[in-house]
């Protein structure tokens, strides 16, 4: 019975032995790879890729701790200022490994400790066009651009409009004008752009802008101007133009502090005047128009930006503009001092009429049908010009 006992015993040592030797033994926990930033700053970064989203910048001499290496990342945890704690992945040449478990296999037992004095090399190499993508560092995929800026446009229609409306009055009254009517040139801006990179050096953005002019002027008639008169007449004038204009834009950056913007373009336009006519003390006329049109453009231009700070940048930007808008539509009034008030639905008309001396002049008003006459010359519909240069600097910032 003993030696039964004796040989089970052994049988069961021999059966163990043999299941230790086949199964491996459980392998030690392994212990956060410690890491040190080396370059200036390293980006955290969403993705194992150059082209993901920067989480955090990092400053040089951080140490950091990594849970693993994905082929050339590192995927650590970084503590922020309020205390807490992100994760995301630094690429090798940012950090050197400073304690703990090797960098890659065939490592063991030694850190990767740079030479003395060398410079650390930013991330990865080159992008599609050969760009060096250490240029890029520290962009973050959505950028909002607030602007302010002037830009030109072309107003014809409209200064000619008003001049022409002086030139008439001075023919009903048979007196020179003492000089003419202002024009609309210059215009003022605010913009609003969102745009997202859908490369490193490529984004595409929607955006809009809001642009107007305006121009008040007064023109006074006398036949001696060095003589003076208890009522000289007048012609006073006032002209809006305002544009909404919707922007596809694409922006190329050969460098991410310079860029090149192609807009495709639709605007909602809204244009008007106000004439008031004074030809004697007790007398006078008054034209009022409001209008609307649309009209497709495009625009080109070139910028520069500066950083203000981790995720705020200022930008300046030249451009130029193309866009003609016509087919206005919408309502003129006149009234004068004997009480008569007309209103007129249709579109805004540009012509020629002949004066009380016989001259043609410039008009723009609104008329339900196309104006007809012996006195009526070159009638057509009335157009705005918007082609002109845009300046515009703001601040962007980056998500």
């Amino acid at each position: 019975m003993n030696l039964k006992r004796s040989r089970f015993v052994v049988l069961m040592v021999l059966i163990c032995a043999a299941f230790a030797a086949i199964v491996p033994a459980a392998p030690a926990q392994e212990r956060p790879i410690k890491l040190k930033v080396t370059a200036e700053q390293a980006n955290l970064r969403e993705k194992p890729d150059i082209g993901s989203a920067v989480l955090q910048q990092i400053p040089m001499g951080t140490v950091l701790e990594a849970d693993r290496k994905e082929g050339e990342w590192y995927l650590v945890r970084y503590t922020l200022d309020d205390g807490g704690v992100i994760a995301g992945y630094v690429h090798e040449s940012l950090v050197t490994v400073v304690k703990g478990a090797p960098a890659s296999a065939g490592a063991a037992g030694r850190e990767t400790i740079p030479e003395a004095g060398r410079r650390q090399e930013s991330e990865p190499r080159q992008s599609p066009g050969g760009r060096n993508q250490s240029w890029y560092q520290g962009l973050r995929p959505i950028d909002i651009f607030i602007s302010a800026g002037i830009s030109t446009v072309g107003a014809d229609d409209f200064n000619n409009g008003a001049s022409g409306l002086v030139g008439t009055n001075g023919a009903f009254l048979g007196l020179p004008a003492s000089g003419s009517a202002g024009t609309l040139r210059l215009t003022y801006l605010l913009g609003l752009e969102v745009s997202y990179r859908v490369k490193p050096w490529l984004s595409v953005g929607l955006g809009t802008d809001f642009l107007k002019a305006s121009r008040g002027s007064r023109v006074t008639y006398a036949a001696d101007f060095t003589i003076d008169q208890a009522f000289i007449p007048q012609t006073t004038m006032q002209m809006f133009v305002q544009a909404i204009p919707v922007k596809l834009s694409v922006r190329f950056y050969p460098r991410p502090d310079f860029y090149i913007r192609g807009s495709a373009v639709y605007y909602f336009i809204r244009a008007g005047y106000d004439y008031r006519f004074v030809p004697t003390e007790t007398s006078w006329q008054e034209w009022q128009g409001r209008a609307t049109a649309h009209a497709i453009g495009m625009e080109i231009a070139a910028g520069g930006e500066w950083g203000l700070g981790a995720n705020l940048l200022a930008f300046a930007e030249a451009g130029f503009r193309m866009a003609q808008g016509g087919a206005f539509d919408g309502t003129g009034t006149y009234q004068d001092s004997e009480g008569t008030s007309t209103a007129e639905a249709g579109p805004l008309w540009y012509y020629q009429q002949r004066g009380a001396n016989g001259q043609g002049y410039d008009q723009l008003f609104f008329h339900a049908a196309q104006p007809a006459g012996s006195d009526i010359l070159s009638v057509r519909k009335a157009a705005l010009n918007l082609t002109g240069t845009t300046l515009k600097a703001g601040i962007k910032f980056r998500f």
